[in-house]
């Protein structure tokens, strides 16, 4: 089975953008979550 490396390395490289677009945006309400929660315990 021959393995087109150049469209394999494009899909790859697109899950990770993908991936990591998700996982920023999550980690940063996270953050402002805690902040939040810090402040009205306060």
């Amino acid at each position: 089975m021959y393995i087109d490396w150049v469209t394999w390395s494009v899909w790859l490289i697109g899950f990770a953008i993908l991936v990591i677009w998700i996982y920023f945006p999550i980690r940063e309400f996270k953050n402002l979550y805690k902040k939040k929660k810090e402040q009205k315990e306060k």
